[in-house]
């Protein structure tokens, strides 16, 4: 009876919000939206719905403007340019130069898909920073937030690692994380050096918390380690909190960790991992700006999306920015 209840309102409710937007002289606009691909009819229900609110005034006006959806809706300010990049024919793979070093990508990559790609991580993206784009909602580090010298990094679902490429002279050691095997080839040629050192490890498992065959605890990997400081970088396809949450022991311990978690992925990371790391004693903060993950086909009212979560001990590294109410 309750579910049923339930179900009306929730049915009633919808019926109130296409009435209202019907009264807005948008019928027209919403009867030709009947036969659009889905991304078009996304489009126009958050222009609609945001067209007059101001808190999300820069990313309205570029979907009105680019009249498509996109992840970062958010202009480019400078580009990369005279970028090299090549194929490897011993390795039989694609590569980028980054930081005079080779960062190589799968051997399903062409060189233009790699180049491409990595132009996207730096401009689009902003995963390493440099302001390429009005907001960096995906950007990992700060000027206050950042890896140090006497850091272990974890760099928890790697991909491709340009992100621990970009470090890798600045930490102590990483350990890359990474649970499709396309990217082990890449991963052992960018870091062939390093990993002959023992300064890189690769884990070819996935991250979660337990072990077995296929996965690792971060407790589990960290066990035989001397460590007193730690960045932990985590792009997980939404299995953020349920690793961020199965560290609640090492993050009651003296250690200096600071968690860079991706929060896009599913509509309430971003209040949960939140909430978990404020109920530890740590200090949060949200990277700039929103993204609009339209690939999670159940995204929803509020549509917009904090890309990252930033969380230390310390407060001098964040600037503790809460959550808006949500309003249903």
């Amino acid at each position: 009876m309750i579910k049923i209840r339930y179900t009306i309102i929730k049915t009633s409710y919808r019926l109130s919000r296409l009435i209202y937007v019907l009264s807005k002289n948008h019928v027209k606009k919403w009867v030709s939206l009947l036969s659009e691909p889905r991304l078009k009819i996304l489009l126009y229900a958050i222009i609609f719905r945001y067209d007059k609110n101001e808190k999300y005034r820069k990313e309205i006006d570029f979907l009105k403007e680019r009249q498509k959806i996109a992840v970062f809706p958010y202009k480019k300010t400078k580009q990369i340019n005279n970028t090299v990049s090549g194929y490897d024919s011993i390795k039989q793979l694609p590569y980028v130069i980054h930081k005079n070093r080779r960062l190589y990508f799968a051997n399903t990559y062409s060189e233009a898909q790699s180049l491409e790609a990595y132009k996207n991580f730096i401009e689009v993206e902003n995963i390493l920073g440099g302001n390429y784009a009005e907001k960096a909602p995906h950007q990992y580090q700060t000027e206050r937030f950042h890896v140090m010298g006497n850091d272990i990094l974890l760099d928890i679902g790697c991909a491709e690692a340009l992100f621990t490429l970009d470090v890798i002279d600045k930490v102590k050691k990483a350990i890359l994380f990474e649970f499709d095997p396309i990217w082990y080839e890449p991963l052992r040629a960018t870091f062939e050096k390093e990993i002959a050192s023992g300064k890189v490890i690769l884990i070819e498992k996935y991250v979660g918390s337990q072990c077995n065959e296929y996965s690792v605890t971060v407790d589990s990997v960290l066990k035989n380690e001397n460590c007193e400081s730690l960045f932990i970088k985590m792009d997980i396809e939404g299995n953020e909190p349920e690793v961020v949450k199965s560290c609640e022991n090492l993050m009651k311990t003296d250690k200096n960790i600071r968690f860079s978690c991706c929060t896009y992925h599913r509509e309430n990371d971003a209040r949960i991992l939140q909430s978990f790391f404020e109920s530890n004693g740590y200090h949060t903060e949200f990277s700039d700006g929103y993204m609009l993950f339209f690939l999670d086909k159940h995204i929803r009212y509020p549509y917009f999306r904090h890309g990252i979560i930033r969380a230390s001990k310390h407060a001098e590294n964040t600037a503790n920015m809460l959550l808006p109410e949500r309003q249903d």
